[in-house]
């Protein structure tokens, strides 16, 4: 048993170099796949580091745009700080995979694999050509053991086939004694054959095993000297992964420990009589009020204009062609700004402003372009002895706008119920008096005039 071991154990040996033919093969390989690992965990850290920004950007929109306020809004917008931190620190951890454990990885395997123009790696081809000088000596002396064990095993079946055909032959009671002697003497011939191929069997196994030692010595050489490859390999993966460590582990950084030191600080600082102390004194009773009190009248005074009609121009619509009155242009403004302003109202100010304008364009425009139609309408009460439907005319005027009920008003008393002799500068409260009864309460019903 002992000898059939040997013998594969010779066998495997042999064939030991496919293993490390291999292994080299493998080595480049491995050196690949370690360097797509690192780019995936960097593409990995790159996703990760834009959604935290893009998270911390979002929500502190919101945040400051939102109801919440005082110290439990900083606290809040403490969290969208923190994840922009935390994402600079990742893009660093990204460009320290790149930068630098990547490019040290495929610096190190450009230098110990060589690539060969035919295919295959330099490292590969000097690995074989070691095996292959190690073990041809004895691999030559191991392939003549094999012939002599072949022609060995093939003297003694031939031994043993011509002692069985003598035997057959003398129990038959075969009398013909050349016979016999033929068998006989194939016998003894191919005895002497077995002889003399163990004597040469035996012989090549002892020069192989004289070859032995030194095969061995050679093959370990190789050997070794290939296990220091190996050996230089898994080292410096060993190396470069503990860089990987110190890359990707954050806690060891004294930045990432300060970001959740700063963020508990902020969020420990949250005081909720503080938040509700300072609602109280800007939106509730400890607010500042500006209460209305007494102004005394003054040149200067009457002649400051708010802010609010600072921005806005003095707009008039000027209504031509009417001769009864004597005067051939009526100005109305066609709006009245108020001496104050209710401090409540400052924080909507420029939007008021804003539409009040917009307001006042189009009632001014709505104005021009009937402004024919009113001299139209009045050519046609001059000539007219009794005017048809003024009624109805009122009515269009103060259903236009607001602002031009008063001028509509004015209008229908002048062209209908003053006599061309009447004075211009009349007063508007004599000339509402002249104003019908169902047309005045038409007024007032749309307008409050």
């Amino acid at each position: 048993m002992a000898n059939v071991l040997a013998y594969f154990f010779s066998i495997y040996l042999a064939l030991s170099h496919v293993f490390i033919l291999k292994r080299v093969d493998d080595g480049n390989r491995l050196c690949n796949d370690l360097m797509n690992c690192l780019h995936e965990r960097a593409r990995i850290e790159k996703a990760y580091a834009q959604q935290l920004t893009e998270w911390g950007k979002r929500w502190r929109q919101l945040i400051e745009k939102g109801p919440q306020y005082g110290t439990l809004e900083r606290a809040w917008s403490a969290l969208c700080t923190e994840a922009e931190k935390v994402s600079e620190l990742h893009m660093e951890v990204k460009a320290g995979l790149m930068g630098e454990d990547y490019e040290k990885l495929k610096n190190w395997q450009r230098d110990s694999y060589h690539k060969q123009m035919i295919g295959g790696f330099k490292e590969t081809k000097e690995a074989e050509d070691g095996f292959r000088k190690a073990q041809k000596p004895w691999a030559k002396k191991l392939k003549e053991v094999e012939t002599m064990k072949k022609s060995y095993h093939s003297a003694c079946k031939e031994e043993k086939l011509a002692a069985s055909r003598e035997t057959n032959s003398k129990l038959e009671n075969n009398n013909n004694p050349e016979a016999q002697k033929k068998l006989q003497e194939k016998v003894e011939k191919c005895q002497q054959e077995v002889q003399k191929t163990k004597e040469r069997y035996v012989k090549s196994l002892e020069e192989l095993d004289k070859l032995t030692p030194q095969y061995m010595e050679n093959m370990e050489q190789v050997f070794e000297q290939w296990q220091q490859f190996e050996d230089k390999r898994i080292r410096f993966f060993r190396e470069l992964l503990l860089e990987v460590k110190q890359h990707l582990d954050l806690s060891t950084n004294h930045r990432f420990q300060t970001v959740y030191h700063t963020l508990e600080d902020t969020i420990s600082a949250t005081d909720a009589e503080e938040d509700l102390k300072w609602f109280r004194s800007n939106h509730g009773p400890g607010m500042p009020m500006n209460w209305p009190q007494f102004e005394d009248w003054s040149i200067d005074l009457n002649r400051t204009l708010s802010r609010r009609e600072k921005k806005k121009p003095s707009e008039g619509v000027t209504l031509t062609g009417i001769s009864q009155t004597g005067s051939d242009h009526l100005t109305v403004p066609a709006s009245t700004a108020p001496a104050g302003s209710n401090p409540f109202e400052d924080d909507e100010e420029e939007e008021e402003e804003e539409q009040e304008a917009v307001e006042q364009q189009t009632t001014v425009n709505h104005i021009s372009v009937n402004k024919e139609e009113i001299k139209m309408l009045v050519n046609r009460s001059e000539h007219s002895a009794h005017p048809q439907h003024p009624h109805l005319f009122c009515f269009y005027l103060c259903s236009m706008d607001r602002r031009s009920c008063r001028v509509s008003c004015h209008f229908f008393v002048l062209v209908t119920f003053l006599p061309s002799s009447s004075s211009s500068s009349s007063s508007s409260s004599s000339l509402c008096s002249s104003v019908p009864p169902q047309v005045a309460g038409c007024c007032v019903a749309l307008h409050g005039h």
